[in-house]
């Protein structure tokens, strides 16, 4: 049996997705019952690392696991922060991804992915970009670019892939390095590092996803939960979390720690780290 999943409560801004085309209406989604898999009792704990008015989004955590970049508002433009502000400029900054050595993050804002010392400073201007990027362990560099009437995925200066129609977000290396995944519109797609055609990763609607450390699959927020999405043809989804709250813009260290965007408490969003979450 099938049950009508709730309204989508995503809080990512427009600013962050490539929009070509024709914007569709978004028709019902339907979670199947069937499919889910709850996980066996265990023991979590959940650490609060922020608690400032207004919202704080798109967590990042470093891969050394000692710090988490996130994007919060210093007046009325959205900056990003290392527990201080490490950018302080005119403009709105969007979705920070760290440097694989930890001692700097790359960021979107004002049509370019920039980089910056995570102990801030003068930030270098990358490339031209429509949306953030992200880098793997080599710092090789993935974005997405205008490219005529359509959209072209850029992977370590070659286009590999060419899009037309729809917005394109949340691109991430996966830890191998081997693929590439991102949203079209609400749906998690994968495609090789080196080209060729894209394949769902998921049949439900996505706000944002991370991947787990051993490639195995994709935690990904959807209707303000979390949920396990394996890679392994065959492998039934599993929700991870349940209740009031809403998670969303997850971000997993190599040690499975999970640090995600929370609200529901009555003020706005806030970062959260899970431990000992299992899937």
């Amino acid at each position: 049996m099938s049950t009508a999943a709730p309204p989508q409560r995503s809080r990512v801004p427009w600013a962050l997705a490539v929009t070509v085309g024709l914007c569709s209406g978004l028709a019902g989604y339907v979670i199947h019952a069937a499919r889910v898999n709850r996980i066996l009792k265990q023991v979590v704990t959940v650490e609060r690392l922020t608690d400032m008015p207004g919202a704080e989004e798109s967590p990042a955590i470093s891969p050394d696991g000692k710090s988490v970049a996130f994007v919060a508002a210093v007046g009325d433009k959205r900056q990003i922060w290392i527990r201080r502000p490490i950018t302080n400029d005119a403009a709105d900054h969007y979705g920070p991804r760290w440097a694989p050595d930890s001692k700097s993050l790359v960021y979107f804002s004002g049509g370019a992915i920039w980089e910056v010392p995570a102990a801030g400073g003068e930030a270098r201007r990358l490339v031209d970009a429509l949306a953030p990027g992200d880098l793997n362990h080599q710092r090789k560099l993935a974005f997405f670019r205008r490219a005529g009437d359509g959209v072209e995925l850029v992977a370590d200066g070659v286009a590999n892939l060419k899009l037309t129609g729809g917005s394109y977000s949340n691109l991430r290396w996966s830890p191998d390095d081997k693929k590439i995944a991102f949203l079209d519109d609400r749906r998690v797609m994968v495609v090789s590092a080196s080209g060729g055609k894209p394949v769902s990763a998921a049949d439900i609607p996505v706000q944002a996803f991370a991947w787990v450390p051993d490639n195995s699959g994709l935690i990904v927020s959807t209707h303000g939960e979390l949920w396990f999405i394996p890679r392994k043809e065959g492998g039934a989804p599993s929700q991870l979390t349940f209740g009031e709250l809403s998670y969303d813009s997850p971000d997993i260290s190599a040690a499975g720690r999970i640090v995600v965007s929370r609200s529901g408490l009555g003020a706005g969003p806030d970062i959260v780290m899970f431990s000992g979450l299992k899937w």
